[in-house]
């Protein structure tokens, strides 16, 4: 997709922002929107518009600070303790209903979902040509609006657990019966999920098709599959997940591994053929909020030494993860004294134990905007990599296990990590030495060892992406956020230092009476604002 078509934005669509509450959203006009879907360019414009929710700044941060902060892989970092109390809060494991990430997932994903449904609503009453590439195309309009309603929705799911289930179109918020916004079973929420991506797939284009079209960045077949496989996965249906992965994985044919693993997070990596679903960023300093076409994802990131708010701050117990010689941990990492601009450190020590700042995310100064809180780079959601570790991982734990093809796709994942050079191109001074030697191919011994052997390569191989606490809860182990703080922060005597990650994990799981599926407050401006139909869950 080409930089600026997120940015044809309908401009008589409600506003994509985040707002008090869900609920409290104002609507551009009732009138107007009842009297825009008339062609298919319409439906185009509102789709753009769909897509554009995914980039809504509190969103886009929430997605770190849940996937990142709340796990082992990464400290709150700013400033000290009182610099983002919110990021604090999820750090600590003590989230408070009025928590405002939180309320940025809530309201930013619901906000996707209402546009999703608009469209899916409307698009029936519009006259696309009555031929077959009319039809086609309106068919993957219909599929691409579904994909976005189930991202959402996965992410209410994963996060919250029972919640509201809106299908029907809702042109202006103030039609909501607040007597109706009621919060469903989980288990229709995935069912939903589901429902919608496996009546989307057959119709989504195929990464070719986009790519000749120039329209990477939309939903393709394998966005929908592998978003379709991480929902069964979180529900831990592995016998379901493993045809999913496997029509990915092994017949889909259109992805491939990067040679270079740090490629993948410099400019040149963006719609590389692993990579499966991202959100596409320009590179336009045009302000901050939902004026900047940019994500302010990299300022909030980078080092405080390199003009950046230094959160998102990686662990010493996940660089101590990385096995001698493995090149990717100077892809993730970077250290105080690094430079990617001769004089220029990486120091990050300011509210920081370790000093390391996410590489990942770093952006060099010649790809920077004059604005630096507007950056283009994309955010990726869905890689080949990771796709490979979740099918080992259903292949391991499905009822007919394949440990020699589980085996396979873990060390592919190896290999390619093997080829990726040991000096990073980008660094003017690279402090970190990477061990002369290779990552030795795993073999199989028991099926607890292979789940172990798989659950280390994810944590290297996707570190900082916003996946690690995901894992942990659909994995059953975010108990390791209790032996992490007793590790770290009381026997490592880090916690005078800011390193007070899993402090409350333990009064955490015994208010909420539960270890396997973690879940965070209903935002209490929600529940206000639905006259208290809204329930919060228990334990907050």
């Amino acid at each position: 997709m080409k930089k600026s078509l997120y940015f044809v934005i309908a401009a008589l669509l409600a506003s994509g922002g985040c707002s008090k509450s869900f609920l409290d959203q104002e609507n551009s006009s009732k009138r107007q929107v009842e009297n825009f879907y008339k062609t298919p360019d319409h439906i185009y414009s509102a789709l753009m518009d769909n897509y554009s929710a995914l980039q809504n700044d509190g969103l886009t941060n929430a997605r770190w600070v849940f996937g990142d902060i709340g796990s082992d892989d990464a400290l709150k970092g700013g400033e000290s303790v009182g610099d983002a109390p919110e990021f604090e809060q999820i750090l600590e494991n003590r989230p408070q209903s009025t928590n405002g990430t939180v309320r940025d997932l809530w309201v930013g994903s619901y906000t996707g979902i209402a546009k999703a449904n608009i469209i899916l609503s409307k698009i029936d009453g519009v006259p696309f040509p009555t031929d077959e590439a009319g039809q086609k195309l309106k068919n993957q309009y219909r599929a691409e609006a579904q994909f976005l309603r189930a991202f959402n929705y996965w992410y209410i799911a994963m996060a919250f657990g029972d919640a509201p289930l809106l299908t029907n179109s809702v042109i202006d918020f103030a039609d909501i019966n607040p007597k109706n916004l009621v919060r469903k079973p989980v288990a229709d929420i995935w069912k939903q999920v589901e429902t919608d991506l496996n009546e989307a797939i057959p119709n989504l284009p195929t990464r070719s098709e986009l790519a000749s079209g120039k329209q990477l960045g939309r939903a393709s077949k394998g966005a929908g599959q592998a978003l379709l496989a991480k929902a069964l996965m979180f529900q831990r249906k592995y016998d379901e997940a493993v045809p999913v992965l496997k029509a990915l994985v092994e017949d889909n044919g259109e992805y491939s591994l990067v040679n270079d693993y740090g490629k993948l997070f410099r400019l040149e990596g963006e719609f590389s053929t692993e990579n499966i679903f991202e959100i596409n960023f320009i590179n336009q300093a045009s302000g901050w909020g939902d004026d900047c076409e940019g994500s302010p994802r990299v300022v909030f990131q980078m080092s405080r030494g390199d003009w950046g708010f230094g959160f998102n701050q990686p662990t010493q117990d996940l660089v101590n993860e990385f096995e001698p010689g493995d090149p990717r941990i100077i892809y993730t990492i970077n250290w105080p004294k690094d430079e990617f601009k001769a004089g220029v450190p990486q120091k990050n020590d300011q509210f920081n134990p370790y000093g390391y700042s996410n590489r990942k995310i770093y952006t060099i100064e010649s790809e920077r905007t004059s604005d630096v809180f507007c950056s283009g780079k994309n955010e990726t959601i869905f890689r080949l990599a990771d796709m490979y570790l979740l099918y080992a991982e259903a292949l391991t734990q499905s009822s007919a296990a394949n440990f020699t093809k589980a085996l396979f796709y873990v060390n592919e994942v190896r290999k390619r990590a093997n080829q990726t050079p040991k000096v990073d191109p980008q660094r003017a001074v690279q402090f970190h030495t990477v061990e002369n030697v290779e990552l030795p191919m795993r073999t199989f011994t028991t099926k607890d060892q292979l789940l172990k052997d798989i659950w280390h390569e994810r944590r290297v191989e996707l570190a900082m992406e916003e996946i690690r606490w995901w894992d942990l809860v659909r994995q059953g182990r975010t108990n390791l956020l209790k032996e992490y703080y007793q590790k770290w922060s009381v026997a490592g005597g880090f916690e005078a230092k800011g390193d007070l990650k899993g402090k409350f994990y333990t009064q955490w799981i015994g208010q909420l009476g539960k270890t396997d599926y973690l879940v965070f407050p209903v935002p209490q401006s929600e529940i206000d604002a639905s006259q208290g139909n809204l329930t919060q869950t228990s334990g907050y």
